[in-house]
């Protein structure tokens, strides 16, 4: 596992711009996305751009630059998803305050679990770049990625559930001994 951390700054600087494009391929050591083509998806008659950003072994990073409600994000979410399966969409309200990145986690013989992170941009996003950390990835690390590999790296950033299990399994091992 690659430990490369993010630089806070000029990830910070991205952050506040919008510049998620900036922030994937220069700092997170993401790849230009192999389509520049908005992806647009149909819910109720309304349609949403889904602007690629960056992608890393066959996961794609997407903006959405409305601001649906909770309900609508999960069926854009599922509307993105028959065009590309592992996915992150990072929505913002057009007065540019406001991002929700939404992830899903997917386990076989589970439903699908929605992730949201919900980052003002007038607060530190200190939270965020703790996520990214885990999605950053090192030149070093590149041969030997695969689509698993980084899903599983989304996991660790996004799914909450998973990181909390982890830390109260860890936490009850020491308290046992």
């Amino acid at each position: 596992r690659g430990n490369m951390t993010v630089n806070k700054p000029t990830a910070t600087t991205h952050l506040k711009a919008f510049d998620f494009a900036t922030l994937f391929i220069e700092e997170l050591g993401w790849d230009r996305p192999a389509s520049r083509h908005n992806e647009t998806v149909d819910v109720g008659g309304t349609q949403y751009a889904l602007s690629p950003v960056a992608e890393k072994r066959g996961v794609r990073i997407f903006v959405c630059a409305d601001e649906p409600d909770r309900n609508t994000r999960q069926r854009i979410e599922r509307e993105i998803t028959k065009l590309a399966f592992e996915h992150l969409i990072i929505f913002t309200d057009p007065a540019k305050t406001k991002q929700i990145w939404q992830w899903v986690a997917r386990e076989k013989g589970k439903p699908a679990a929605f992730r949201e992170h919900t980052w003002l941009a007038a607060s530190a996003p200190d939270a965020l770049i703790q996520k990214l950390n885990h999605i950053a990835f090192a030149l070093s690390e590149e041969e030997g990625l695969t689509l698993a590999g980084t899903t599983l790296r989304m996991r660790d950033a996004f799914d909450r559930e998973k990181i909390t299990k982890r830390f109260y399994e860890a936490f009850k091992q020491q308290h046992d001994k």
